[in-house]
């Protein structure tokens, strides 16, 4: 319930940058994209709280909205994301890009290899469907951990600009980190240790959440006022 809860709060916050800031240049769009990825996680962690709390299921193994609402959520973040790669591209390092790519292949593909090995348990009780979809995640978190590392490590002294995309690019690659802990021991039916990965989530929601507060505190609040000036 707290995970919804501050996924409602990111949501919301979101809303209200984009209705303020509209979605004209690369700020309204990343701005925009992010929002929509935020509220289709938050869509689809309330259809888990209905699986539970209605349901009385636990954990989804079968392949269910869930796992469309977070394939969405995956499309949109990366939209956010590579808008912000090419506000920066000028300043990103052909040397930071190759280590970031490099290690993330890395490290995702041995989580996927040792997934793979230890993942009888889950294909007993599951088809070669529901573990395919499974499987999709931290494959899909490429396309979150490399541009946020871009970001992370590229970020001049636009201190405005700086402190909102900062939180969202490390919210993300914590989300994705995480993602391969939460697959790992779900395939392996470690279900006790899932509540563990889910305060990676919610630290996810609140840095979310804190950086779209920041935005529409310091810069739309600011380019209002100085718009106000102006005229």
């Amino acid at each position: 319930m707290i995970l919804n809860v501050t996924a409602a709060i990111a949501s919301s916050l979101g809303i209200i940058v984009v209705y303020r800031h509209g979605i004209h240049g690369v700020h309204g769009r990343s701005y925009l994209f992010l929002t929509l990825g935020i509220i289709s996680w938050f869509a689809a962690d309330l259809t888990l709280a209905y699986y539970y709390f209605a349901l009385g299921i636990e954990e989804q193994i079968l392949v269910s909205a869930t796992d469309v609402l977070w394939f969405a959520g995956y499309v949109f973040l990366a939209l956010h994301l590579f808008s912000v790669l090419r506000f920066i591209r000028s300043k990103i390092n052909f040397i930071t890009l190759a280590i970031a790519s490099v290690a993330t292949i890395l490290f995702i593909s041995y989580n996927v290899f040792y997934i793979v090995s230890s993942s009888s348990h889950f294909l007993a009780v599951g088809d070669f469907v529901d573990f395919v979809v499974t499987m999709a995640y931290p494959v899909l978190d490429l396309i979150l951990i490399i541009p946020s590392v871009l970001i992370l490590a590229n970020l001049r002294k636009d201190y405005v600009q700086s402190v909102p995309w900062f939180l969202s690019s490390l919210s993300l690659l914590i989300n994705a980190i995480a993602d391969d802990g939460y697959v790992n021991d779900f395939v392996n039916g470690h279900l006790h240790n899932l509540l563990f990965w889910d305060m990676f989530y919610l630290t996810d929601f609140i840095m979310m959440a804190g950086a779209l507060f920041w935005y529409n505190s310091f810069h739309i609040s600011h380019e209002k006022k100085r718009l106000k000036v102006i005229s």
